[in-house]
């Protein structure tokens, strides 16, 4: 009887397929600055159908790019800037685990095979992510104009909704030769929406943003299609729909 084939481990590889399990029992990407359908799965349930802890599900959520709050973004900040894992703790208050938890897994999602379709999912949220980033980064500057566009080109079909409660999405209107014309079409409006009017309601938005703190709702814009531009802009995160407390 000959000796027993050697099992062909690969860390690397199983790591891979974890984290694609992960991101397929949770579905779709978390992100507590963006609404995220209640009814989808959480992380305990995830954890659950994987039999594994709470805490490395989150981290391999984590690493796909697939789970963001404000308290992971700020410990991959201070570990990104040098901070050791003491220093986190003291800084954030959080147990040795739980910090851990919060640091990806480094060189891992970058190679999650992106023929499948949450790896499509996962690329376009980190587009999306990515163009509000610096949209948020030019306002003010003479290239704003360029990176508004970007976000709403990167946003097309993305499920909005109005401050009704009711759910739209627009497309970017194409020309007969194929060409996009910087006019949005939404599926709840006849009439498109032209890049002048997005740009004087974008304008708007900034200088109540400035003055008052806040645009407490679409009428404050005073342009055609408001309901529809209003929480997209607050989706670019431009302006908040609440004061801050520093304002107060």
């Amino acid at each position: 009887m000959g000796r027993p084939k050697k099992k062909n481990s690969n860390p690397e590889y199983a790591m891979l397929e974890l984290m694609k399990r992960a991101m397929t029992l949770y579905q779709e990407p978390f992100d507590d600055r963006v609404d995220r359908k209640s009814t989808l799965p959480s992380v305990r349930f995830v954890s659950e159908q994987m039999n594994t802890s709470l805490l490395r599900t989150r981290k391999l959520l984590i690493s796909a790019g697939y789970y963001s709050t404000s308290i992971s973004r700020r410990v991959s900040s201070l570990f990104g800037s040098g901070k050791s894992i003491e220093e986190i703790m003291k800084e954030t208050g959080l147990g040795r685990a739980s910090v851990y938890s919060y640091i990806p897994y480094f060189g891992l999602a970058f190679n999650l095979d992106e023929t499948t379709v949450n790896a499509d999912r996962h690329k376009l949220f980190r587009r999306r992510k990515k163009a509000v980033l610096e949209l948020n980064k030019h306002v003010g500057t003479e290239f704003e104009e360029e990176y508004l566009w970007n976000a709403i080109r990167e946003f097309e079909d993305y499920p909005f909704k109005t401050a009704k409660g009711l759910g739209y999405r627009y497309k970017i209107k194409v020309g007969k030769d194929g060409s996009q014309n910087e006019e949005l079409i939404f599926d709840r409006k006849t009439k498109s929406i032209t890049k002048a009017t997005i740009l004087l309601a974008y304008r708007k938005a900034l200088d109540i943003q400035r003055s008052e703190g806040r645009v407490t709702g679409p009428k404050k814009l005073g342009v055609f299609g408001a309901s529809y531009l209003y929480p997209m802009f607050l989706r670019f995160g431009i302006i908040t729909a609440v004061r801050s407390s520093d304002d107060d």
